[in-house]
């Protein structure tokens, strides 16, 4: 008897050593690709992507038990990503803990920052250049303009020093966020550092975007921006007082407002989502 129940110990042993901690369903093996979109606003083959990219990374087998599969903590964050819910609401979904959600998110967001500025490139050449330039006409009839600046402001915390430097004219707390992007909503050049009281034309002038237009080192082609922004040789902002109709039709064809889609897309650098995911300047 000893000698039978020491082999089903035995057996009972190997299986919880080889179980996953918990039973979970990873959606990319049950979403069709409609699904995915909707609710991880990522395509199938975009994060199969991440995946492979991130897999050396996120990938830790434990001494307990097998560690969550990369797909699966790439669709956790994700869903952070997509909808900003508390951590809780996302925990209940993917079935795992609250604490899981926090260090999933932490570690894909550190893997997206390392490999962002890969991505986004302000190109200098001419070619480029002429290709950014040819997407805006085709969208618009507005030529040379190689690339649309904008700001936008992510809530944060409030920090525990400087306070009201972060209050924007809004009244809340934040970061004010420069970015530039193209005809197809890609961003390409960005600033987040900057507390949510500086003004959008100081944030441009100290950035690195400024160096190459001011440079001459991108000698071709005009950013359009709006009336915060001061009108330079590179930089195209509205009319202030529009009183023909090319100066009507020339303030029609601003391209700003990328940040807005952003937002709708990915809910948590949107204030209304119930959570903000910028805790702190410190950490972007």
């Amino acid at each position: 008897m000893a000698v039978v129940y020491m082999h089903i110990r035995q057996r009972a042993e190997n299986v919880r050593r080889n179980r996953v901690f918990r039973d979970r369903n990873n959606p990319l093996d049950y979403m069709d690709d409609d699904q995915i979109v909707r609710r991880y606003r990522l395509s199938r083959p975009l994060i199969l992507e991440l995946c492979r990219m991130f897999e050396n990374d996120l990938a830790r087998p434990t001494a307990r038990s097998r560690a969550f599969p990369v797909s699966f903590q790439i669709m956790v964050a994700l869903r952070f990503y997509a909808t900003g819910s508390f951590q809780m609401v996302n925990a209940d979904v993917h079935n795992i803990s609250r604490p899981s959600v926090s260090k999933i998110t932490s570690d894909v967001t550190s893997c997206l920052k390392r490999v962002c500025r890969n991505y986004i490139k302000m190109p200098t050449d001419q070619a480029g250049l002429h290709n950014i330039m040819r997407g805006f006409y085709e969208k618009t009839n507005f030529p040379n303009v190689v690339g649309a600046i904008d700001g936008t402001h992510i809530r944060i915390k409030s920090p525990a020093e400087d306070g009201h430097r972060y209050v924007n004219r809004k009244n809340y707390h934040s970061i004010n966020v420069q970015a530039v992007c193209d005809s197809s909503m890609k961003f390409l050049n960005y600033v987040a550092k900057y507390p949510g009281a500086t003004h959008d034309s100081f944030i441009l002038t100290n950035s690195n975007i400024y160096e190459l237009f001011d440079s001459r080192e991108i000698g071709i082609g005009w950013l359009l921006g709006d009336s915060g922004y001061p009108l330079r040789p590179w930089l195209m902002t509205p009319m202030l007082n529009a009183s023909t109709e090319a100066e009507e039709r020339y303030n029609k064809g601003d391209l700003l407002g990328k940040d807005g889609l952003l937002k709708k897309r990915f809910r948590c650098i949107d204030g209304s989502a119930g959570l903000t995911f910028v805790r702190s300047y410190k950490k972007l």
